[in-house]
């Protein structure tokens, strides 16, 4: 992370509290922060602050809600650090005693790479210090994560499902836990996750802090989080739901076939030699993609679910360090990559749900600096665009398909797309004359109808004397003149 520029603005005359621990003001220093960004400035003191039986080394629950890249890792992971750095690990058994019982802080991520950056980065602002971090997630060995937790370790940084999976095997225990952060917590509190937080959450001690941060919370599950915390304070910076200020957005409207033609020729237009991220609907689409890039000479590298955890680690350090200039991924690095170098996003599909569409585009200029964002949205994907400016609600220019579109495609490919649209020109052709002859039939209708009603006779109107009629009485005349009843 960086320091706070103009697209990540710090709040307006804050500074980071001096009473921190001397150690945490020294990490917070050596990483180049000079002032907390808005939603560090809120959530820090709120953090800090005894909870209502006025224990200074107990907070209380707290929801922390910002956009993408406003740096919210660090705003729950200072408190934690300084809490934990003047609150002691509790000590029982003597020579014998557990180590695991050394763990006092549980944070839960959505995904490996999240919590592989958090755990570095509440490292970098520790060190120095006797604190120690584990970062624990699946698909790699078991072994070492539980080796490092009999050994003790202070704060955990877990995706929801090995954190359960250490917890049944007896590896690590919540019993002297303090605080459980919940990171991405839309994410964490969907229908996929919530089961293994609640079974987590209901294995903590009553009383401890939760505190809560994501990008967006839908009010769905603003009502599950409210069932999970003890009247929890809510600190909100900026608009719900919105992609960060210091982003521009762009739209194009092309076909399905069209779309891989098109990322290939914005890349030899694009001036940037490093720093895009494309994302896409599914890990098939994501090789797809990565081929055709590779084939055109574009140093690429894949991340999705399917990878193994190192070929994860070795796509995004080599791209990280600017060895490949596009990283082509599907929604499992849209949460958490801290990249200070992406500048350009492109969604080659538009997410299924408006929030995802928020996340990604917030890795451009994450942590500060410009950053762009470019959507492909084809016929099928147009109400996917609509719920997402309905949620976003975006500032974003419209891009026409650049017209040397058809250098880059196969001559298979070409050839299907001119006989769809050969086909699609034959089909508006037909529905048109259709149209057309119905307006004419309807047409010479009317006119037939206006012509019979001229040509019929007109029916003698001639008014009998006392019998009501519409005919308008003659001047002189009085109503009324008609036939009397007999009395």
């Amino acid at each position: 992370m960086t320091a706070p520029t103009e697209g990540n603005p710090s709040a307006a005359g804050a500074a980071f509290p001096d009473t921190l621990h001397r150690l945490v003001l020294r990490g917070i220093k050596e990483m180049s922060f000079t002032a907390p960004t808005p939603i560090q400035a809120e959530f820090i003191p709120a953090a800090l602050m005894p909870n209502e039986s006025g224990d200074h080394f107990r907070s209380r629950d707290l929801i922390g809600l910002a956009p993408t890249g406003t740096g919210k890792t660090l705003a729950y992971g200072i408190p934690l650090a300084e809490l934990l750095l003047r609150h002691k690990p509790v000590e029982t058994g003597g020579r014998r005693r557990d180590a695991r019982n050394r763990l006092r802080a549980l944070v839960l991520v959505p995904t490996r790479e999240l919590a592989q950056q958090v755990a570095e980065e509440i490292r970098l602002l520790t060190r120095g210090s006797l604190l120690r971090v584990l970062a624990a997630y699946g698909k790699v060995a078991l072994a070492p994560q539980v080796d490092a937790l009999k050994k003790g370790v202070d704060i955990v940084v877990a995706t929801p499902g090995r954190a359960r999976e250490l917890v049944d095997l007896d590896a690590m225990t919540l019993a002297h836990l303090l605080y459980v952060v919940c990171d991405e917590a839309d994410r964490m509190l969907d229908m996929g996750f919530l089961p293994q937080v609640e079974w987590v959450l209901s294995r903590a001690p009553e009383g401890r802090a939760k505190w809560l941060l994501s990008a967006t919370l839908p009010k769905q599950v603003e009502d599950l989080v409210h069932k999970l915390l003890n009247k929890p304070r809510k600190l909100e910076v900026g608009v719900r739901n919105t992609a960060a200020a210091h982003l521009t957005h762009q739209r194009m409207l092309v076909d399905e076939e069209l779309k891989t033609p098109a990322l290939l020729s914005l890349l030899a237009r694009e001036d940037l030699s490093r720093g895009i991220v494309v994302y896409c609907a599914s890990r098939r689409r994501t090789g797809w993609v990565a081929g055709a890039l590779r084939k055109h000479e574009v140093s690429t590298v894949v991340v999705h679910g399917d990878r193994s955890q190192l070929q994860r680690d070795k796509a995004l350090e080599s791209f990280s360090h600017g060895r490949c200039r596009v990283l082509v991924a599907t929604d499992v690095a849209a949460r958490g990559l801290h990249v200070p170098g992406i500048r350009l996003v492109v969604n080659y599909d538009v997410p299924v749900s408006p929030e995802e569409w928020i996340h990604r585009v917030g890795r451009a200029g994450h942590g500060g600096g410009d950053g762009a964002s470019i959507t492909f949205v084809s016929p099928e994907e147009r109400h996917r665009w609509e719920n997402v400016v309905s949620l976003a609600q975006p500032d974003w220019d419209s891009v026409k398909v650049p017209e040397d579109v058809s250098g880059f495609m196969r001559d298979t490919d070409r050839k299907r797309h001119d006989n769809r649209k050969y086909e699609e020109s034959k089909v508006i052709a037909t529905i048109e004359a259709k149209e057309r002859a119905e307006k004419a039939a309807a047409k010479r209708l009317k006119e037939a109808s206006r012509l019979r009603k001229l040509k019929a006779p007109r029916h003698d109107s001639t008014q009998l004397r006392g019998t009501r009629s519409n005919t308008p009485i003659t001047k002189g005349e009085k109503p009324g003149g008609g036939v009397r009843r007999a009395k």
